[in-house]
């Protein structure tokens, strides 16, 4: 009988391990002496271990030479050979990477040591004019469609206006294609350009300033979350931000800013984080990869109607702001934009053997090629979204909400048909909390090799730098980003493996308590 049962010891159980863990995070707080007659203290004093500090001679050393290298390749942009880029990009990048690893293992600098040097690099990268991305002309041209000529630029394309300004900048590869952006910096743009009119400073300056705010604004929300000046480090100091994202004006540093913020808006404020994570997504169509994420994180955590409510807000963004763009007509560039493919991609080579079977059953090669893109874009994005899929799930259940919405995006740049060297903006910040796995470290591998083949760097390289550059895009890139591709199915699929034993075969109370003890540990 149910009522003969003894009263369940549960809430008691509960109840001691919330007393062990708060002894285990006051012992962290005092000092590693303080954790030897905690149980568990093998993991307690290998978690202090982390927050012992080191010299800090060396870590400046290394912050300094990486700004100062990352400012070397901004300020020369084109104008060196490509061997002086490698050499430069390499110091750079490497002194990043040392200063992480330096900064995790002994940390020793001070977050507002990182946010100076970050804010000194951001500075000049907005100084200077973009040296190799041509989008800041592309966004000035389509706001000038909605201010100047009072239209709609996912009607119109920048070869309607020739006579505009701005046409002339924003010809090359832009020309005749209309937006593929989203209603919210649609509506941004409009905005700049009805303050900057025809000066062609203020566009850029604007347009790259809010690149940079919106990094610096990330790095504010890290500082205040984690006190890490790695976090910080890591999404800041990456040569690719500074040189790249900011300095060519990138819409992709809002987005990374909407993810993270809505991502840490979420435990406390479903619809806040919603509406933030839908901004983002009305900025670049992307931005539904994180607000899916953190919907499921949120639906498993605090159940079915927080979840929906974070969803709902951020749909409402964005079919708000695309019935008021134009509806379908808005949403039509995006067709023509998922057929494009980098050379660089895993997609390259599937799309010219499907056009060289088409071109075999009687196909024009015009034609042939058309259908190869057209193929490749629905293989290719059904084919990122199952990869996606598989990430997320199997880790909704036991990662905060900024790392699940990180793990949504970076399939997508190892998997995707087209992936710009700016691309990992998104990314970054959201994944900095979780700079030590090893999915953010292969992230920001990838930033770098795809800022190395940058088409608008170098247009044309002969001889044995150009030798090195084919070799880069065709091949080394293609094969990282297989391994990775597969290295994320075989962990996903393991991991959603174990959990469906777990459900089997539950552990004991024990194994639980331990687990939470090691949680509370920092990092």
């Amino acid at each position: 009988m149910r009522g003969d049962r003894p009263p369940s010891s549960r809430p008691d159980r509960r109840q001691r391990w919330q007393r062990q863990i708060d002894r285990s995070r006051a012992a962290l707080s005092a000092g590693p002496s303080a954790c030897d007659s905690l149980p568990f203290d093998p993991m307690l004093r290998l978690a202090t271990v982390r927050a012992r500090p080191g010299s800090r001679a060396p870590a400046l050393i290394l912050l300094v030479v990486s700004a100062a290298a990352t400012a070397g390749i901004v300020i020369a942009g084109k104008r060196i050979p490509p061997w002086s880029f490698a050499l430069l990009l390499a110091v750079a990048a490497g002194s990043f990477f040392f200063l992480l690893h330096r900064e995790t293992k002994r940390p020793a600098l001070a977050c507002w040591m990182v946010f100076a040097a970050t804010a000194i690099v951001m500075t000049i990268a907005v100084a200077v004019p973009p040296r190799t991305s041509n989008d800041v002309w592309a966004y000035a041209i389509y706001g000038r469609i909605v201010t100047a000529h009072d239209t709609s630029p996912y009607v119109h394309p920048a070869q309607d206006f020739p006579n505009d300004p701005y046409y002339l900048r924003a010809r090359r590869g832009y020309h005749n294609i209309k937006s593929v952006y989203g209603p919210v910096w649609t509506g941004l743009s409009a905005g700049v350009m009805e303050v900057a009119d025809e000066n062609k400073w203020a566009a850029r300056l604007m347009f790259q300033g809010i690149a940079a705010l919106s990094v610096l604004g990330a790095l504010v929300l890290l500082w205040r979350r984690t006190k890490d000046a790695a976090v910080l480090a890591f999404a800041g100091l990456n040569p690719v931000v500074a040189a790249s994202i900011v300095n060519g004006g990138h819409n992709d540093a809002l987005v990374g800013l909407a993810v993270l913020g809505g991502a840490f808006a979420a435990p406390s404020s479903p619809i806040l984080a919603g509406l933030i994570l839908g901004a983002g997504a009305a900025i670049k169509v992307v931005g539904l990869l994180p607000l899916g994420a953190v919907a499921l994180w949120a639906w498993y955590r605090r159940g079915l109607r927080y979840g929906a409510t974070i969803v709902s807000s951020g749909l409402a963004i964005v079919v708000a702001g695309y019935a008021l763009a134009g509806g379908f007509a808005a949403l039509r560039p995006l067709g023509r934009g998922s057929r494009l493919i980098v050379h660089h991609s895993v997609w390259y080579y599937p799309r010219q053997w499907i056009a060289a079977v088409l071109r075999a059953g009687g196909s024009t090669r015009a034609h042939s090629k058309s259908g190869a893109a057209h193929d490749i874009a629905i293989i290719g994005t059904v084919f990122v979204l199952c990869i996606i899929a598989i990430v997320v799930l199997a880790r909704f259940r036991k990662q905060r909400p900024e790392r699940l919405a990180g793990a949504s995006l970076a399939p997508y740049l190892f998997g995707a048909q087209y992936v710009l060297p700016w691309y990992p903006g998104w990314v970054l910040p959201s994944l900095a909390t979780s700079r030590r796995t090893l999915l953010a470290k292969l992230v920001a591998v990838q930033s770098i090799l795809l800022f190395v083949v940058d088409p608008d760097r170098f247009y044309t390289v002969h001889g044995f730098s150009g030798a090195v550059d084919h070799v880069i895009q065709r091949y080394l890139i293609p094969s990282f980003e297989v391994v990775v591709i597969g290295a994320l199915v075989a962990n996903g699929v393991s991991q959603l493996m174990r959990k469906r034993r777990r459900v089997e075969h539950p552990a004991a109370p024990a194994q639980r308590f331990e687990e939470e003890a090691t949680s509370a540990a920092p990092g």
